[in-house]
């Protein structure tokens, strides 16, 4: 398995079945680890999660028995 992935264009990510929203959403809100990887002066770049962490978050949810539910949040059901 990869240690880093990018976010997918349309539909799920291959490793973790997330869509391209909750990745961001998820790293953002600092569930799991990513990285931007841009020259200096760009406003671009590429993102990329690491595996391993949004996997151990997965994880996380199935133990303490929550789910990710909603297409829009990536938080833990109360």
């Amino acid at each position: 398995m990869p240690i880093w992935v990018r976010s997918p264009r349309a539909g799920k990510e291959f490793y973790t079945g997330l869509c391209r929203s909750k990745l961001y959403e998820g790293a953002a809100l600092g569930y799991f680890r990513s990285v931007s990887l841009r020259e200096p002066g760009q406003t671009k770049g590429t993102r990329l999660f690491n595996l391993a962490s949004v996997l151990s978050y997965i994880e996380s949810c199935e133990a303490a028995g929550n789910q990710v539910t909603s297409e829009h949040s990536v938080g833990r059901s109360k």
